[in-house]
């Protein structure tokens, strides 16, 4: 009978300790993935603003499974003040995913990089987003980019001031849909940088504008001082938006 109850002893030892070791070892790789996924994003912004520049970057395996989803992250821009509206950008911006092995580690809501603000002033030092969230199955960490705008008097020798106001954005939706597990490497590639610039003249003073932002669904607004007199203001919007295509790396 002893002999009996030491062995159910030294068996339930045996598995809880077994059982730990996975756990721990669970829970490495899954800060292991969140650490590569810090340095991707550390990828994507070396080679942004700079067409023709690239990284390839290596991922180890994890124990989950990361996604490239071009058409996700709908991104809604629009520019107002008073009796004024203008929507000036409406395209999706894309995003990577990355699914977490199952873990002990419950993150739900951390940001990694960067806050929940869909939009930035110039003030602001990134524009990332790096989250962690639940996902139909299990942990998922998620990559993705917010404008950021500012606002400068440009000109204040004419009749009347001229403004302008720049939006940046980092755009992944020319990336190739992708679903990859264990080791594999992505390229990164600056493709171009585009600008698209409109002109708005105001006849009566104002001394701001408003950019409301909504992103996936989340909305934001970052107000935008302007420079005006008696004869109004003219304001210039330029959207500066920088194309980044993340690919397959091959082998």
């Amino acid at each position: 009978m002893l002999f009996v109850s030491l062995t159910v002893v030294v068996s339930a030892t045996y598995y809880f300790a077994v059982s730990k070791i996975n756990t721990e070892s669970q829970d490495l790789k899954v800060s292991a993935a969140k650490q590569s996924m810090l340095s991707l994003e550390s990828s994507i912004q070396s080679i942004s603003w700079s067409p023709g520049a690239y990284e390839i970057y290596e991922f180890d395996d994890f124990g989950g499974s990361l996604r490239v989803e071009p058409t996700a992250k709908r991104l809604i821009m629009n520019l107002t003040g008073t009796s004024f509206n203008d929507v000036f950008f409406n395209s999706s911006i894309g995003k990577v995913a990355y699914e977490l092995p199952p873990s002990e580690v419950s993150d739900d809501n951390v940001f990694l990089k960067g806050d929940n603000r869909v939009v930035l002033n110039q003030s602001s030092s990134t524009m990332a987003q790096l989250y962690v969230s639940l996902g139909t199955r299990t942990y998922e960490m998620t990559l993705s980019y917010r404008p950021l705008a500012g606002s400068t008097l440009t000109d204040s020798s004419q009749e009347k001031p001229t403004n302008t106001i720049r939006i940046y954005v980092i755009n992944l939706n020319s990336s190739q849909t992708l679903n990859l597990q264990g080791n594999f490497r992505l390229k990164t590639v600056c493709t171009d940088v585009t600008s698209v610039t409109r002109n708005y003249n105001f006849t009566s003073p104002i001394t701001s504008l408003t950019l409301q932002v909504n992103l996936d669904g989340t909305n934001g607004t970052v107000v935008l001082p302007i420079s005006s007199n008696v004869n109004g203001t003219f304001v210039n919007l330029e959207t500066m938006v920088c194309n980044v295509k993340i690919q397959d790396g091959g082998v």
